[in-house]
């Protein structure tokens, strides 16, 4: 134990390392660059320019080639002429009918919804085919070349192409060669179409606005087609609910015994007449009693001339009475009873007492039977007039029903008529063209070619896009050449 105590006691300490040495150490190192470190060297504008002076030949053959390729396609390019037709387009078709198909809109939001509807319609696929089909231009090379139908791996093992497949490939070509747009405020549509030869630009612009045209007319033409078609399938249902309507109204007549004239019923008529007869039988009853009434209320003197009994021959045997009675009192008064003259008057005296007497029984007589014959009449009329009143009760209940089946017969009947004129006058639309579409101008060849530019203009553009590609590659290439020397400079 001691000697190890000793041991280290005598052993000398070793001194620790301090923290402030080694911060000091590392400090005092520079810091070392990663190696790949990229940075873009310092330019400035008369670097710029010595690079491109120094390569100004580059510049000079890039313009040129630049140039060259210019004036190549222009001159070996296929050239395109543009056309220009303007239609208009009015929303509101002409009034051909009074009452038409389709209705006119005059919103104005509606009708500029229509005109860019009609606008679409320019470019469908039916008017594409009518253009196609009216010009044969699916054996045109220009619209189903190469380029209009494309390559495809599939081409090279089908075989020939169908004519749908030309008509296709000339629709899809011709798609990609007009183009329409409405002028702001206005109705008027302004067509476009481009071709490698001016004529053929102006037939195609032309065809289209007329194909565009004829499909609008033939949409309308449709449209009225099918609601006539429509009409006409229901003709058939309406005709015969009108016929059995008209059957019930016959046949419940026929059944009640119903007749009528002039809208009105037999029966109601008849009891009408019978009672203006009644009414008339009735006076000459009243004047019948009454005539007899006076003639049997007082014996008047049947040689009287005032008496109440008058006619016509008894005024005249009255009349006789009157001078014969002035002879015989003439006669009595001067000769004495037994003067033959006398006699004989007497007894003309008598004679016309009895004819008198004779003609007033018969007047009587004739009063009397005259007031029976009225009161006869009247009674029978009181008996039609009863019969006809029981008859035109039961028609009137009758009646009601028959109010109801004409009714509804009137209904149908109307409801046929109508629809069997509507459908004349649509089936008759369908010929019109009530279309209110013009072409306002026409397209004309044009002076120029809209594509490519005018060759100069190409080898222009091609000298200045030549410059600066050139430009591009000498400030590119001495831009390398500069990152290269930095970076030289950096490993040294």
């Amino acid at each position: 134990m001691y000697k190890l105590r000793d041991a280290s006691g005598k052993a000398q300490p070793v001194a620790p390392i301090k923290e402030p040495v080694v911060e000091s150490r590392v400090r005092s190192e520079p810091p070392r660059k990663p190696a790949y470190a990229f940075s873009l060297p310092q330019i400035d504008v008369s670097s710029l320019i010595s690079w491109l002076l120094a390569r100004w030949h580059w510049i000079l053959i890039a313009a040129v080639i630049g140039a060259l390729v210019g004036i190549g396609y222009g001159m070996s390019a296929k050239p395109r002429y543009t056309v220009y037709t303007d239609i208009l387009v009015p929303p509101a078709n002409l009034q051909v009918l009074p009452n038409d198909v389709y209705l006119q809109n005059q919103q104005s939001d509606s009708q500029l919804l229509d005109v860019e509807s009609k606008l679409l319609v320019l470019t469908s696929g039916n008017v594409l085919r009518r253009v196609v089909n009216e010009l044969g231009l699916a054996n045109d090379p220009e619209f189903v070349g190469t380029g209009a139908s494309g390559f495809s791996l599939g081409s090279l093992f089908s075989s020939k192409p169908t004519v749908a497949d030309k008509t296709l490939a000339a629709m899809r070509s011709l798609s990609e060669r007009i183009s329409a747009r409405r002028q702001e405020r206005s109705y008027m549509i302004t067509i476009s179409a481009w071709a490698n030869n001016p004529d053929t630009a102006v037939k195609v612009a032309d065809t289209l606005a007329k194909a565009f045209e004829e499909e609008v007319a033939q949409a309308e033409a449709d449209g009225a087609g099918r609601a006539a078609a429509a009409l006409t399938e229901r003709l058939a249902e309406l005709k015969k609910g009108a016929s059995e309507a008209e059957a019930k109204v016959a046949e419940f007549k026929r059944d009640n015994g119903l007749q009528t004239t002039s809208g009105e019923l037999i029966s109601s008529q008849s009891m009408a007449q019978i009672n203006i007869k009644l009414v008339d039988a009735n006076a000459r009853l009243v004047e019948a009693q009454s005539r007899y009434n006076e003639l049997t209320a007082s014996k008047p003197n049947q040689s009287n001339p005032s008496g109440t009994l008058q006619s016509p021959t008894l005024t005249g045997l009255r009349s006789q009475y009157a001078a014969v009675k002035q002879t015989v009192d003439s006669m009595s008064m001067t000769y004495g009873s037994r003067y033959p003259g006398l006699i004989r008057a007497r007894s003309q005296l008598g004679g016309l007492e009895q004819q008198i007497s004779q003609e007033t029984g018969r007047i009587l007589r004739a009063a009397q039977v005259d007031l029976e014959q009225a009161k006869s009449v009247v009674d029978a009329l009181k008996q039609q007039a009863a019969s006809a009143r029981s008859s035109v009760s039961m028609d009137n209940d009758a009646q009601v029903r028959l109010s109801d089946l004409e009714r509804d017969m009137a209904t149908k009947i109307a409801i046929y008529q109508t629809f069997l004129t509507r459908a004349g006058e649509t089936t008759e639309r369908q010929q019109l063209n009530s279309t209110n579409i013009r072409v306002i101008s026409s397209a004309v060849p044009p002076l120029r070619r809209s594509w490519p530019p005018r060759t100069a203009l190409l080898a222009a553009g091609g000298t200045f896009a030549g410059l600066g590609i050139g430009a591009f590659l000498a400030i590119g290439v001495g831009l390398l050449g500069a990152m290269r020397n930095d970076r030289k400079t950096q490993k040294a």
